[in-house]
């Protein structure tokens, strides 16, 4: 017997791990996370970095100035990134992510959001990101199979010093929020390089840190659900038909679970749908 080798009593069933894909999805279902290393290259992270500020200044000049952003405590958030630049939906679809994503949500979903956050020095934690909550807000219930996997990328590196995100391990198997002595004891800094993607359910507990550091720690959050969950935005309608046609992307962009007007605008599509067939 080796040194390292596992030793059980009264244990009739056990996992086996056939490839690197099975260890992560093995430490999701377990912990709630787990992190894809190597997903973006350095030339993509210089561009998402560029772009990323390009879109939030457009974003803050759409709503008239950044004092409007910090009255809806949204400061910092460039939203629906790929509307604005089709860069960030060659993000959205990296094959390593949709991978796992698939395997908890089968071959239909849906991107429920993207958004890029900014953690600026000094300011991560005080920011809406940096307070403890889920993916799906507001929802205290547990399931067998993860309704949303969330992938968020790490454009910069993430870590203690740079304010990258909190996670409290196994809690997206809790209903309630845990206990203040739970999360002091046992809240853990996710540690991840730049172009890593830190993969989670979307019902784990979370949080950006607080950014000591002396630069921006940046990272694009796409959340991916069942299309039973309504998107934030409504990517069909900001997109204006772009990608419709496209058998994949009219399902991931949400095009097919769109909610029909009338009976006669549903019936219509499910023929349409029938002759195409």
């Amino acid at each position: 017997m080796t040194q390292n080798a596992l030793r059980t009593f009264g244990v009739k069933e056990s996992t086996h791990l056939a490839a690197d894909l099975d260890k992560h999805l093995e430490e999701i279902k377990l912990v709630g996370y787990t992190i894809l290393p190597n997903v973006l290259t350095s030339q993509e992270l210089d561009e998402a970095r560029v772009k990323m500020e390009r879109i939030y200044q457009v974003q803050v000049a759409e709503i008239g100035g950044r004092q409007h952003l910090e009255a809806i405590g949204d400061t910092y958030t460039a939203m629906c990134l790929l509307a604005y630049d089709e860069f960030f939906l060659t993000l959205a679809i990296k094959p390593p992510v949709l991978c796992v994503v698939e395997q908890f949500l089968g071959d239909y979903y849906t991107l429920m959001l993207q958004n890029g956050i900014i953690n600026v020095p000094e300011l991560g934690d005080d920011q809406t990101a940096g307070y403890w909550h889920r993916d799906l807000g507001y929802q205290h219930f547990t399931s067998s199979r993860p309704l949303g996997i969330t992938a968020l990328y790490c454009i910069d590196d993430f870590n203690v010093e740079s304010g990258g995100t909190l996670v409290l391990p196994a809690s997206h198997k809790a209903e309630a929020f845990p206990s203040q002595q739970f999360v002091g004891e046992h809240e853990r800094s996710i540690t991840a390089p730049a172009g890593s993607v830190v993969v989670f359910d979307s019902m784990l507990y979370h949080r950006g840190g607080h950014n000591r550091s002396r630069n921006v720690r940046r990272g694009v959050n796409n959340i991916y659900t069942l299309p039973l969950i309504k998107q934030q935005i409504s990517l069909p309608s900001i997109l204006k038909g772009r990608y419709r046609e496209d058998a994949f992307l009219s399902k991931f962009l949400g095009y097919e679970s769109e909610t029909d007007a009338n009976v006669d605008e549903f019936r219509q599509r499910r023929i349409r749908r029938k002759q195409e067939v």
